[in-house]
């Protein structure tokens, strides 16, 4: 089983308790097989470039919300209430708009609630 540090983060003046994935097989499980994530918790992906990385939502048990940081940690895309694979076949994998190298999962709600959006700047 994976082990996963976690940090405090700030995204749009809001303190979030971030579950770190920073290797190739903490980014590949994500938030699969977990029952929720706990309120003000969230998961950073950490990619070592930029690109335009994808998500699914195969295994997941709640739906979340998805932000797509680049490399100077500015908010380029969202996706909000990804809901949970229903079959592997219809699983989409849902990509952002332009390359990044971070992606933050919330539970959902949380971007409306926060008022995050494109531009909004991540503090590590």
């Amino acid at each position: 089983m994976q082990k996963y540090r976690t940090k405090g983060i700030r995204l749009n003046g809001k303190t979030f308790n971030a579950i770190i994935a920073d290797t190739f097989a903490k980014r590949m499980i994500g938030l699969m097989f977990r029952d929720k994530l706990p309120k003000g918790s969230c998961m950073l992906f950490i990619f070592e470039n930029e690109g335009r990385e994808g998500i699914w939502m195969r295994n997941m048990h709640f739906p979340i919300d998805v932000v797509w940081l680049d490399g100077n940690k500015a908010v380029v895309d969202i996706k909000e209430g990804l809901r949970p694979c229903r079959s592997f076949f219809n699983c989409r994998t849902h990509y952002p708009r332009e390359a990044a190298k971070y992606i933050i999962e919330f539970n959902q709600g949380t971007v409306s609630a926060e008022g995050i959006r494109a531009g909004s700047k991540l503090i590590l």
